[in-house]
């Protein structure tokens, strides 16, 4: 399977709602193209959302496993290709991430 075949099969589970295959097919589309984007972007965004859904469900451990993901994948992102016009975009998000992580285990959820 190449990039572009991973990073499809990652849109139609990501679509289908099955965010852990998601993610996975995503982290494949990242390996075969570590200077994508769109593939970081992605895997990003499905982390994002799939920690969200887990804290949601009280599963604030693994949320932020998911959490830290999504900050350093968007952080990827940016480093793929800082003249994307989302990459600022990018970096807010991961610093947003970050500090919402950070406010969390203060407050001690994990």
């Amino acid at each position: 399977m190449n990039a572009i075949e991973a990073f499809e099969r990652g849109r139609e589970e990501m679509q289908s709602g099955r965010l852990e295959k998601a993610i996975q097919a995503f982290d494949e589309a990242t390996s075969l193209a570590p200077s994508s984007f769109d593939a970081w972007w992605a895997a990003a965004s499905a982390c994002n959302l799939f920690g969200t859904q887990l804290e949601a469900e009280g599963d604030h451990t693994r949320a932020n496993m998911y959490k830290v993901k999504a900050a350093y994948s968007f952080d990827r992102a940016t480093r793929a290709e800082s003249s994307n016009p989302k990459a600022k975009k990018a970096k807010a998000y991961a610093q947003t991430i970050r500090d919402a992580q950070a406010r969390k285990k203060e407050l001690g959820y994990f």
